[in-house]
């Protein structure tokens, strides 16, 4: 009877030489790539670090002068990418201005006029009225409790004014963050300032509402609840974060 031939080889046949995994390059992106990313609907806040990290960054394999020039004279022209900011706040604009006098001669000759005349508007701004109503209320509700116990008991005062100033201080603290914010637009910072703000005047009526319900001095109630209530009217008065750009 014939025998039927094994097909399987063997394992010194099938020992074959193992073929090493090479992990393909990543080809980095040129300026006229990442300016169509942050042009596309989906545009994320990673997409606008990666190219603000871009326009200061060398050449990329077939990326020329002419054609990086020509992308930041397009991010400079744009209205909608030029004010695309990162998430320190750093907007696109004054990036790619920067980039383009970095080229040198001839490219930071083609800055356009307009340009140049509407960088000059981001200097630090001036506060608008509400922002400077909004920073009036927050210093009188940080000064509103040394104010009240000064009246009120200006030996306990004396004997605790370490402890009050670092109260009034940490009130305080917030409502210049903001301001300082609004002036340099820092987004980000005006956001955790105005936050801290709500936060510390909403946590003061709650312990001013526990306070009266204790029946605690009318003194320590009324100090304490109007405290809040300037904090809270502050961080309503102090601009939005997102008005920076106007």
């Amino acid at each position: 009877m014939e025998q039927i031939r094994d097909v399987h080889p063997s394992s010194e046949e099938s020992a074959l030489p193992e073929l090493a995994f090479v992990e393909p390059a990543t080809k980095k992106l040129t300026l006229r790539e990442w300016v169509e990313i942050v042009s596309s609907p989906g545009v994320t806040r990673e997409d606008v670090e990666s190219l603000l990290a871009g326009l200061s960054g060398p050449l990329v394999e077939g990326e020329s002068t002419r054609e990086r020039a020509d992308q930041l004279l397009r991010l400079l022209q744009d209205e909608a990418l030029g004010a695309l900011t990162g998430g320190d706040g750093r907007e696109v604009r004054p990036a790619a201005l920067e980039a383009l006098l970095a080229l040198g001669f001839p490219y930071a000759l083609e800055v356009p006029p307009e340009v140049l005349s509407r960088m000059r508007g981001n200097a630090p701004r001036v506060l608008s009225r509400m922002s400077r109503w909004g920073l009036g209320l927050g210093a009188m509700g940080a000064l509103a409790p040394l104010v009240a116990v000064a009246l009120h008991d200006p030996r306990w005062l004396l004997n605790r004014l370490d402890v009050m100033g670092i109260l009034s201080g940490v009130m305080l603290l917030p409502v210049l963050l903001s301001a300082l914010a609004e002036r340099y637009r820092l987004g980000w910072l005006k956001t955790l300032s105005n936050g801290a703000l709500g936060l510390m005047g909403v946590l003061g009526l709650l312990l001013s509402w526990a306070l009266y319900l204790a029946k605690e001095s009318p003194v320590a109630v009324s100090t304490l609840l109007s405290t809040s209530v300037l904090l809270l009217a502050s961080s309503l008065f102090l601009r939005s974060p997102k008005d920076l750009d106007d």
